[in-house]
């Protein structure tokens, strides 16, 4: 599932400031109530109202940003009029917004193109409330029909971007082309102190809310219904877009997730891993009733290497259809992450129907982490310069370059490659489109393996240009490419002249693959022992079939419909080149999906005919 794009947001505030900025001085005079404008303008008054600068019935954005963008610490949307039509509109800190009830905030029908043009967004801000009894609401009908407007899930209702001490309340969002509430990153900072409450959230295109980052949230009293359109469809997504984003003191209470499409409560958590900070989130009181199931875990990246936190469920009724018993079990949280039950209830249909206590045979537990016979933790093993500087090189075709089939990685990947020598190193390579957010950037860093910067390269300026991306580099040995793509698209190597290597950079998590099948090898050394080679899907209907082939030639791994890890495991692996191939499920979906190694330096090589060896350490 693709995210919203806080860069393309920006853009279309700026243009807009530039027009709002024009007519406040250009204008002034015009205004309804010039002279109360004007005391607003001066700090006499700090409570104003959006008709003293106008009203447009078809059309009041200019007015409404106007009121928005001044230093009223408290402006209101006057209930006479009704309805007021805009196009997307910015918030700022230090204001209260008050949209009193039979008072509608509508987007004009016809706007919002743009894939990411939300209702109304606060970006940056600090110390903001919303709330009066009226409604915010979109066009539904119109975002999800193709023949009108150009695909989009991030047409949202309210945008919270890395904001602050933010009070919802009292409103009720509909109807938007993505969210009913998205609580983003702008700047690498979490959204911090957020309230949600007493909200009527319902009929939207993704889900009722989105939280990919935020600490210390309390969602109260809300009804999150009828989400359907674009996966997940869920009353609430928790759903962090990298491993720096938190899920922290969330706590959900006395809320009511009914009738969506998907989760009532969904917990997409793939893109965490042990460098996350601890998940909290406690769900106290909460209704899921009607949901196509109420919730659902998407497994971590790093579960076998620590990834940490605990959801809990506190008083809670799950009351979904046949599908209550079954989807209440998680089938990927790690041991350090723990899932915990207090006196929840679920309809049992085993039990006719009843809605019965909840108990350990519902299959609420942790995973234990996967351990060798002797009861010996499997461990992820981290990429180091140390590591390489014993690694034996195999390059059948040295100075000379070679094609690639290689999968893609999606949004950033740790490449690692050897130069024989100073000078040239030749690859080519693509970006692929995923989902159809517009193509942004791609560009290759050069790194040293002690994490130095050499250079920065440009990659490819469109969708499936084969690109040169090669470079220079000042002495033989082993150096860290580090790989970008904005909008989270696909890149895949082509061509190489030297050995490349897929990898985690330190102790991350597994590369996160996508755009296809394919193949990547594995070598491993005479003597090695105690050798797990994973595979995952993306989760839900994200699924891949799983090849795995050892040193021999012989299948040790063959998984198809893969969603959550697998794992061959061996305490004599043998030893040579091992193939890790990727094909399309019999089920479900290719998209998201990945490969890696315990205990073994997960180096994914793209050529079976460039590659290195790390001998085994006695």
């Amino acid at each position: 599932m693709k995210k919203t794009s806080a860069f393309a947001q920006s853009k279309v505030w700026a243009a807009l400031c530039v027009s709002v900025c024009a007519v406040g001085s250009a204008v002034a005079a015009t205004w309804a109530n010039p002279e109360l404008v004007a005391k607003v303008a001066s700090g006499e008054l700090t409570e104003a109202k959006v008709s003293w600068w106008g009203y447009d019935a078809a059309d009041a954005t200019e007015y409404l940003q106007a009121a928005l963008s001044s230093k009223a610490k408290k402006v209101t949307i006057d209930a006479p009029m009704g309805t007021w039509y805009t196009r997307p509109l910015r918030g700022r800190s230090n204001l209260e917004l008050v949209i009193p009830k039979g008072v509608t905030l509508m987007a004009k029908r016809g706007e919002y193109k743009g894939q990411s043009d939300t209702l109304l967004t606060f970006r940056l801000a600090d110390n903001v409330k919303l709330t009066g009894g009226g409604e915010l609401k979109m066009w539904f009908e119109d975002y999800t029909n193709k023949t009108i407007y150009g695909w989009s899930e991030w047409r949202h209702e309210l945008s919270l971007l890395s904001s602050s001490h933010v009070t919802v309340e009292n409103l009720t969002l509909s109807d938007s082309g993505g969210d009913g509430v998205y609580l983003g990153n702008a700047n690498g900072n979490s959204n911090t102190d957020i309230i949600l409450r007493d909200l009527t959230i319902t009929r939207h295109n993704r889900q009722a809310i989105s939280v990919i980052t935020a600490d210390r949230l309390l969602i109260e009293r809300c009804l999150l219904a009828d989400t359907c359109g674009t996966p997940p469809m869920a009353g609430i997504d928790f759903e962090p877009n990298s491993a720096r984003e938190m899920l922290r003191d969330i706590v959900v209470r006395d809320t009511v997730a009914r009738g969506n499409y998907g989760c009532g409560f969904d917990f997409s958590v793939f893109q965490l891993s042990a460098e996350s900070p601890d998940i909290s989130i406690t769900l106290e009181n909460c209704t899921s009733v009607g949901n196509r199931q109420p919730t659902k875990f998407s497994k971590p990246s790093d579960t076998i290497n620590g990834f940490r936190g605990c959801v809990t469920f506190r008083n809670c009724t799950f009351d979904d259809g046949e599908k209550s018993c079954v989807n209440l079990k998680s089938n990927s949280a790690s041991e350090t992450m723990a899932l915990k039950v207090e006196n929840c209830r679920a309809r049992d249909y085993a039990k006719g129907g009843e809605l019965a206590p909840m108990t350990g045979a519902w299959g609420w537990a942790s995973v234990p982490k996967p351990t060798w016979p002797d009861g010996a933790p499997i461990s992820m093993l981290p990429t180091s310069a140390e590591m390489l500087a014993t690694a034996k090189v195999f390059d059948a075709k040295p100075g000379e370059v070679v094609p690639l089939k290689a999968p893609a990685i999606r949004g950033r990947g740790d490449f690692f490659i050897y130069a024989a020598q100073k000078g040239r190193v030749h690859l080519k390579g693509k970006v692929l489109p995923v989902g159809r957010a517009q193509f942004k950037d791609a560009a290759l860093f050069v790194n040293t393996m002690k994490g130095r910067r050499l250079k920065r390269v440009e990659g490819p300026t469109g969708f499936r240009q084969e690109t040169d991306c090669s470079f220079d580099v000042p002495a033989p040995g082993f150096y860290h490419i580090e790989v970008r793509v904005g909008s989270y698209h696909g890149f895949v190597f082509t061509e190489t002249g030297v050995p490349i290597a897929l990898g985690p950079y330190g102790k991350a998590k597994f590369p996160g693959l996508n755009c296809g099948g394919g193949t990547l090898y594995l070598r491993v050394p005479e003597g090695a022992s105690r050798l797990a080679v994973a595979a995952t899907g993306g989760g839900g209907m994200e699924l891949v079939h799983a090849q795995v082939y050892d040193g021999k030639g012989v299948c040790v791994l063959d998984k198809d419909n893969c969603s959550s890890e697998v794992y061959f495991s061996s305490g004599t692996p043998a030893p040579g080149l091992w193939r890790l191939v990727a094909s399309r499920p019999s089920k479900g979906c290719l998209d998201d999906y990945a490969f890696g190694t315990y205990s073994h330096p997960c180096y994914l090589f793209l050529s079976p005919e460039k590659t290195w060896e790390i001998p085994v350490v006695k």
